[in-house]
C-alpha cells in the first residue's frame, strides 16, 4: 500500500531511469517501501523537518531521525525528504530522496505499543548516502512532490481497506441477515456516503490523468473516508449488541 503512495509522484516526477528501475518491481508487490516523512518535531507541520542532506561527490549525506515510519524494519526503500538548503524558506530547500534501507547508516528501532506489537518505527539516519539518481525531481523543489505523495496517501487512506470498514465489510457482514425497516434504511444511507466519498477518489484520479495536481479532494475524502471507516464499525458492532427482528408469521 505504501508504495502505491509513492507511483505517481515517479510518474510525474520521476527520470526514466527511475521510472524502470522503481515503477514495475514496486507495482508487482516485489519490491516493498516506507515513507520517511515525518520527524519528532515535524509531523502535522511537516515542512519544519530538520533532517539535514549535505552535499557529497556523487550525491548526498543524509542525517537525522524519522518517526512513527510504518513498515520500515522489513521496506527495502524509503522515500524520504530532507533540508538540502537551510537558508531557504521553510517550504523551500527541501529535496525528495530515495533511500535503499539496507544502506550503511539506517538504523530502524521499533516503538513498541502496550500490547507489545511494534507498528511503528523510529528510522535514524548517520550520512547515509544517496546517489544523485535517486533524487526525485529538482533539488531544492522536494515538497512540490512530497505534496503529491501525500495526496495520494490520503486517498488511499480514506478506502476501507486502509483504516478499517468501508462498503465491502459493511455488505460482507449483513450478508443473509434479515433487516427491519430501520437498518435497511441505517445501512443504505452508509453504502450511499461510501459511494459518494469514492466518486471524490474519481474525481482525484481523473485529475491526474489530465495531468492535473491532486487539490483539496484528497484532503476532504481522507477527512470523510476516515470519518466513515468509523461509523461503519461503530454500526456494525452495536448491530451485534442489539436482538435479531422478529421474524414476521
Amino acid at each position: 500500500m505504501i508504495g502505491a503512495w509513492l507511483v505517481p509522484s515517479l510518474v510525474r516526477y520521476g527520470t526514466e531511469e527511475q521510472k524502470e528501475k522503481f515503477l514495475r518491481p514496486t507495482l508487482r508487490g516485489q519490491m516493498t517501501w516506507c515513507q520517511l516523512f515525518s520527524e519528532p518535531g515535524a509531523g502535522s507541520d511537516l515542512a519544519s523537518l530538520s533532517m539535514k542532506a549535505e552535499r557529497v561527490e556523487g550525491g548526498w549525506k543524509l542525517t537525522g531521525q524519522k518517526i512513527w515510519t510504518s513498515m520500515a524494519q522489513m521496506a527495502q526503500w524509503g522515500f524520504c525528504i530532507a533540508r538540502t538548503d537551510p537558508d531557504a524558506a521553510k517550504h523551500d530547500g527541501i529535496t525528495y530522496f530515495l533511500v535503499d534501507m539496507k544502506a550503511a547508516g539506517v538504523d530502524v528501532r521499533p516503538l513498541r505499543e502496550l500490547t507489545g506489537d511494534a507498528l511503528f518505527n523510529e528510522v535514524f539516519l548517520d550520512a547515509v548516502f544517496v546517489p544523485d539518481e535517486h533524487v526525485v525531481g529538482e533539488v531544492n523543489k522536494g515538497w512540490q512532490v512530497a505534496r503529491n505523495t501525500l495526496s495520494n496517501e490520503r486517498v488511499s487512506l480514506s478506502t476501507g481497506g486502509g483504516l478499517g470498514m468501508g462498503v465491502p465489510e459493511l455488505l460482507k457482514f449483513f450478508a443473509g441477515k434479515e433487516l427491519d425497516a430501520v437498518a435497511t434504511s441505517e445501512v443504505g444511507k452508509l453504502i450511499a456516503q461510501g459511494q459518494s466519498i469514492d466518486l471524490l477518489g474519481l474525481r482525484t484520479t481523473l485529475k491526474q490523468l489530465n495531468g492535473v495536481e491532486p487539490g483539496a479532494e484528497a484532503s476532504v475524502r481522507k477527512l470523510l473516508g476516515v470519518q466513515f471507516n468509523q461509523d461503519v464499525a461503530d454500526y456494525c458492532w452495536a448491530s451485534q449488541a442489539r436482538p435479531p427482528p422478529p421474524r414476521s408469521r
